[in-house]
């Protein structure tokens, strides 16, 4: 097995501080034949048979510190335009990175889409998350009833 991004919660002189580090990140933990994606939400230090720490993830499941690995996802923090956080999705990154772009389609009134399209700050990540502007809405066209009917 490859090594844990979180063995450091297991070393000698390890922290309040360390097991705060964690907490709110994604990170992917083994569960039978599959690695699922999950947020910490717990850390206990010295709980788990062998002495080791535990992570709590999505404040329902317990795993040792050492068998937890990177995510292949992040967390994306959508910004409106006062910087306030409209929301946080995880998502895949596209050939290692980020997406420079996330659109979203949503339904309101009377069953009008709107799509709405978040940019990619120019920034570091900070832990997991990747801030995003967003930097538009617009009706999408209705969809020709001729195109999509079925014959």
């Amino acid at each position: 097995m490859t090594t844990s991004p979180l063995d450091y919660l297991d070393q000698d002189g390890a922290d309040e501080a360390d097991y705060e580090t964690p907490m709110r990140e994604l990170y992917a933990y083994h569960d039978g034949d599959t690695w699922l994606d999950g947020i910490v939400t717990g850390v206990k230090p010295h709980a788990a048979a062998d002495g080791g720490t535990l992570v709590q993830f999505d404040e329902r499941l317990w795993v040792p510190a050492r068998e937890v690995r990177e995510s292949d996802h992040y967390i994306a923090v959508l910004l409106n335009p006062d910087s306030e956080v409209y929301a946080e999705v995880i998502q895949s990154f596209v050939d290692g990175k980020p997406k420079d772009v996330i659109r979203d389609v949503s339904i309101i009134g009377d069953g009008d889409n709107v799509g709405t399209e978040w940019h990619l700050l120019d920034e570091p990540a900070t832990g997991t998350r990747v801030r995003y502007r967003y930097t538009g809405t617009a009706e999408l066209p209705e969809p020709d009833e001729d195109a999509t009917a079925t014959v």
